[in-house]
């Protein structure tokens, strides 16, 4: 769901001057918030690419996901009364962010109006389909063993014939699964030499379904 859906243009605009939300360019390896700062933004990527991430002493970089154009995120912090944000979101391109403050969303102001309302509900959308990914993740990342974590993510993510677009390159591919890029490479290898799987550049082909089904 689009934070503007059904929200003709011309409002659209009138309501971000009203909300006084700016639009920031960020290069590539920018941070857009850090873990530790206090939220007080909603973001929209409106152009590029950008990840949340969880980074750690030892290193290590888990992706909770990635952000694509006209996504929302830093939504999660706005009713949830945490004052600090436990992770990153970082850049992955050069990308512009518009950055709408959080009044605009706890109250109406005096130009109230039914598109005012809309927008709040297509944030309560965006927040439970938000809520209903990370169970997923959470079914996925609770996966034994990597094996059954690929072959959760390759059917939760097939089209009907089978083929898995992969919008992360091996190595963020590696840290949303929580695990070393060696480990991925070597289980996608195993898998294909099953014939469980093709596993092309940017595609992953389902070769056996039903096998796959098992570790679901």
């Amino acid at each position: 769901m689009d934070l503007f859906e059904d929200i003709d243009r011309e409002e659209v605009e009138r309501m971000l001057r009203c909300a006084h939300a700016s639009e920031r360019v960020r290069a590539a390896g920018d941070y857009i918030f850090r873990q530790g700062e206090t939220p007080r933004m909603i973001f929209m990527l409106t152009e590029g690419e950008a990840a949340l991430v969880k980074d750690f002493a030892s290193g290590r970089r888990n992706l909770l996901y990635t952000v694509k154009q006209g996504d929302v995120f830093g939504e999660a912090f706005l009713f949830s009364g945490k004052i600090r944000y436990w992770y990153d979101a970082v850049a992955m391109k050069d990308s512009k962010v518009l950055e709408i403050p959080w009044d605009f969303f706890y109250g109406f102001c005096k130009n109230a109006c039914a598109h005012h309302q809309m927008i709040t509900r297509n944030l309560l959308g965006i927040l439970a389909g938000r809520n209903f990914s990370m169970t997923k993740k959470l079914h996925l990342l609770s996966s034994a063993s990597l094996k059954e974590k690929l072959a959760i993510y390759f059917l939760e993510n097939a089209d009907r014939e089978g083929r898995v677009a992969m919008d992360m390159n091996r190595e963020n591919f590696a840290d949303f699964l929580g695990v070393a890029r060696p480990s991925l490479s070597r289980e996608l290898m195993n898998m294909q030499k099953e014939g469980l799987i093709g596993v092309e550049k940017d595609r992953v082909t389902i070769n056996n379904r039903e096998a796959l089904e098992y570790f679901y």
